[in-house]
């Protein structure tokens, strides 16, 4: 079954035509999510929320801004369930690679692995 917006419309998975528009909202989200605040990266990010909504439930951005929080949360949540297999598929791989590229980055200002290449080296091809 599929859920309902709360004016009771289906909302359906995202299409093609919207991709480009709803990743682009949903980047600065993803990217904050990588470093673990969830609460924070949404309210630092309530714009791309709200656009994300828009695009995922195909409802007007002035409908959407005239209703109560919890109206886009419970909204947000639904473009979320419905998506789900496209988040987990295009969304978390990005958010994991964002957290490695974090992870590596702390680990070379710390002095950490530096991404030196191995001490031996393959034979060169040439044969110098």
């Amino acid at each position: 079954m599929t859920p309902l917006d709360p004016r009771g419309t289906a909302v359906t998975p995202i299409k093609v035509r919207d991709l480009p528009r709803f990743l682009k909202a949903v980047e600065p989200i993803a990217t904050e999510l990588a470093a673990g605040d969830v609460a924070g990266a949404l309210m630092r990010n309530i714009d791309a929320v709200i656009d994300a909504t828009v695009i995922g439930a195909c409802v007007e951005r002035a409908w959407l801004e005239d209703q109560t929080p919890d109206v886009l949360a419970e909204l947000a949540s639904k473009v979320l369930e419905v998506n789900a297999d496209f988040f987990v598929r295009r969304v978390l791989p990005v958010i994991q690679g964002a957290a490695d590229r974090l992870t590596q980055s702390a680990q070379t200002a710390s002095g950490g692995t530096n991404g030196s290449p191995p001490s031996s080296m393959p034979d060169s091809p040439t044969g110098t």
